[in-house]
Parts: structure tokens; C-alpha cells; sequence
């Protein structure tokens, strides 16, 4: 699950990336500054939106001989190939509704030097009005962040609730939250998850919840096992949906 905003151009960030030079790539190596725990074993890449710079989740870099990593929801990657380090390295870069300017032989990418405790940041240009923001359920929404140590806004970033994934979501505002539910929705242990429709809260905006543009923090109903549990758990089982919410009386 995915959270877009919509907005216009700010004539005023265009020239965000304009000092860099080439496809707006610069590798950085971090020599005397500090250095976040856990981030001497990676090159950390992020792709910025060149209007906002902000991080672009769900890119996708593909090396010439398709290896490929995404984007958390900061934009970034944690990259740690052995054999490509310290050695120039094409990756090719996509993602729907971005775009990176093509060279002679219409290969859209950047060629970066990984180093273990260096840093890329990568400008790509955004063609859909709405910008892409941030994942909101499934393993690893921030997880290349925690492995470089950057900061995330989840208390739960890299796996909430046992989540793997989910479709069909349905939210509504009831006694001073959000409620949340979901369709199917994936494990770690089996790939037949909960399809009796999966249910979570989260706080709402100045209420102690995150601002609707940092990310939404959610807490899951679970069962013992920590999973997410049915929220329709009909004595006959079988696969079952909410279609749409009610407030009615008691």
C-alpha cells in the first residue's frame, strides 16, 4: 500500500539538483563526518525527487547483469555487493511515473563508485502530478534506512503486525482514531495468510499520530502468534471481505 500527494511544481526547489553534475549523481564518501551506526558496511543510495527532494520510494536499480534492489520509503538503498565495490557500477533506474534521462544507447541510469561508508544521492524526475510518498503496510517500508542508520518515523519499520502485504483498504475516522481494514493480507510463515479481513488503528493528525505526509503509524489487531487476526471470523471460515464502514447505534 502506497500514499501519493498531489501538488504543483515549486518553482522555487527546481534548482535543488542543478549544482550536480551530469544525471544529478554525486557518491560522497564521508571521511571525518560521523558516520550512523550500522553504516560502515553499506554504500547508501537515495533517490531524491528532484522538484522536492524528497526520497523516492520504490525505484528500481538494476545492474548490467540484473541484479536488482528498490527504494525503501526514504528513497534509499543499503548496498553491499560483493565484487562491486570500489569498482564502477551501471545501474539502470525505474520507476512509473519518473523518469531519468536517457543516454546515446536509450539507457535510462548512472553510473556510481560504491564504497562501503559512502553515500550517492540521485536526482530523478517526477511526470505524475501526484508525488509519491511513502509505503504504508508490508515488510521493510524503512528497511535499507534502519541498515544505514538513518532516522525512520515508524515505531515498527521494517515489519508491523507480522504483515507481509495487504490489499483492499478501507479507513474511517471512529472515537477519536482511525480505523483501518484490509483484505488479504500475506505472512512471513506461509503463503495462505488471514483472508477474513485484517484490521488496525492509528492516532489521528496532532492527536499523538504523524503528520499525513511523515508516514502513518499503525497498530495492528493480532492474534497469540502476533499475526494479523480475522476481523470477520465467520464460524464457517472461508474468505471474506468488508466492503464498506457504518456508524450505527448501539
Amino acid at each position: 500500500m502506497m500514499l501519493e500527494r498531489s501538488h504543483n511544481d515549486n518553482p522555487r526547489r527546481r534548482s535543488l539538483c542543478a549544482p550536480v553534475m551530469g544525471l544529478c549523481a554525486v557518491s560522497l564518501l564521508l571521511g571525518g563526518f560521523a558516520r550512523p551506526v550500522g553504516a560502515e558496511g553499506y554504500f547508501t543510495i537515495q533517490v531524491i525527487d528532484a522538484a522536492t527532494g524528497r526520497g523516492v520510494p520504490l525505484v528500481e536499480l538494476r545492474t548490467v547483469n540484473k541484479a536488482t534492489w528498490w527504494t525503501d520509503s526514504n528513497g534509499i538503498v543499503a548496498f553491499d555487493e560483493p565484487g562491486l565495490m570500489d569498482l564502477e557500477v551501471f545501474f539502470h533506474m525505474s520507476s512509473p511515473g519518473y523518469e531519468v534521462p536517457a543516454d546515446f544507447f536509450h539507457n535510462r541510469g548512472v553510473k556510481l563508485m560504491p564504497r562501503r561508508g559512502g553515500s550517492a544521492v540521485i536526482c530523478i524526475k517526477r511526470l505524475n502530478i501526484a508525488e509519491r510518498l511513502y509505503r504504508i503496510t508490508g515488510q521493510g517500508i524503512y528497511r535499507d534506512s534502519v541498515l544505514v542508520g538513518r532516522s525512520v518515523p515508524l515505531k515498527q519499520p521494517v515489519l508491523n503486525g507480522q504483515v507481509m502485504g495487504q490489499d483492499t483498504v478501507i479507513a474511517t475516522p471512529y472515537r477519536g482514531k482511525i480505523y483501518w481494514f484490509w483484505g488479504d493480507t500475506d505472512r512471513a510463515s506461509y503463503p495462505l495468510g488471514n483472508f477474513g479481513a485484517s484490521g488496525a488503528t492509528s492516532e489521528l493528525p496532532g492527536h499523538g499520530g504523524l503528520d499525513p505526509s511523515v508516514g502513518v503509524d499503525l497498530t495492528y489487531f493480532v492474534d497469540e502468534s502476533g499475526f494479523s487476526k480475522p476481523m470477520c471470523p465467520l464460524p464457517k471460515g472461508g474468505l471474506h471481505w468488508i466492503e464498506s464502514l457504518f456508524t450505527v447505534p448501539d
